[in-house]
């Protein structure tokens, strides 16, 4: 006969906490005179500007994102070419010339 084993699992479990429900919240910011914190971004725009890429549904995101990361690459090689020391090149031509021709005299 088959012994069975029990598998212990390292997971545990969630302890969330229940929220405060939306009367209790609205009692609260009413009665208290409290501001309102919670608020999302306004996504909607006048009609003159049209759609914005950034809330349009019909807009590739991943070019969005190309372009965008066009912009960071661009500025992190700018940064980089900051920090490269330049070396006088014509000091080393005219030194390396000099002796090649200090030999054939």
């Amino acid at each position: 006969m088959k012994r069975i084993k029990i598998k212990r699992s390292k997971l545990s479990a969630n302890r969330s906490l229940e929220g405060e429900t939306i009367e209790t919240k609205m009692d609260r910011v009413v009665n208290n005179k409290e501001p309102i914190e919670d608020v999302s971004p306004i996504i909607y725009q006048p009609r003159s500007e049209g759609v914005r890429p950034e809330f349009d549904i019909r807009t590739d995101r991943f070019n969005l994102a190309i372009e965008a990361m066009d912009v960071v690459s661009g500025s992190k090689i700018a940064q980089r070419r900051s920090l490269v020391v330049e070396t006088p090149k014509s000091s080393e031509n005219e030194s390396a010339q000099g002796t090649n021709n200090q030999e054939t005299n």
